[in-house]
């Protein structure tokens, strides 16, 4: 059995005002988005009580969090309004219990979002400003030791899991 240790390390890009992805430093640490489903009460005759019955094809806010030590000129121009791209890499390892052997994972997540927060923290003699940033990201695409196993694409109806597409069927019967 492999059993998924914790992070080792990660990187996060994102891109410039030409467009270009370029390393973020100073990040203490990121909150990648939740996938959370819209939800409806569902209740009446052939149910005990109520369920709060997920709606098929609809995807809340998807909130990517980067957390920082010090504001710096990158944090600003990651405020600006319009589309930023992001690329964060990570390494897990792993714990092949078979074989007591340790290895290392390889995860990426691609993002596109919109900034909806700049916090650039607090001042303090001898304190680190703790600020932050949020985004609002409509793509999402994460892959695992170079396979795709999971994409997010909320303006054009798509939910790919390990090459599924499991919005195929309502995007043919929006045509």
């Amino acid at each position: 059995m492999k059993i998924t240790n914790k992070t080792i390390q990660y990187k996060l890009k994102a891109t410039d005002l030409n467009g270009i992805l370029q390393i973020v430093d100073d990040v203490t640490d990121l909150q990648l988005p939740s996938i959370e489903k819209l939800t409806d009460t569902t209740k009446g005759a052939g149910i005990m009580g109520e369920v709060d019955m997920p709606s098929y094809g609809q995807i809340g806010s998807m909130t990517f969090t980067v957390n920082h030590r010090a504001d710096n000129p990158v944090y600003a121009v990651l405020s600006r309004p319009g589309e930023i791209r992001f690329e964060v890499v990570w390494v897990t390892d792993i714990f092949d219990t078979n074989g007591n052997r340790i290895s290392v994972q390889q995860n990426k997540v691609f993002m596109t979002g919109f900034n909806k927060k700049y916090d650039p923290g607090k001042l303090e003699v001898n304190g680190s400003a703790d600020g932050s940033s949020e985004y609002e990201i409509v793509n999402y695409r994460k892959v695992v030791d170079g396979v795709e196993v999971l994409l997010i694409d909320k303006f054009n109806y798509r939910y790919v899991v390990n090459g599924v597409d499991l919005y195929e069927q309502l995007r043919t019967a929006l045509q």
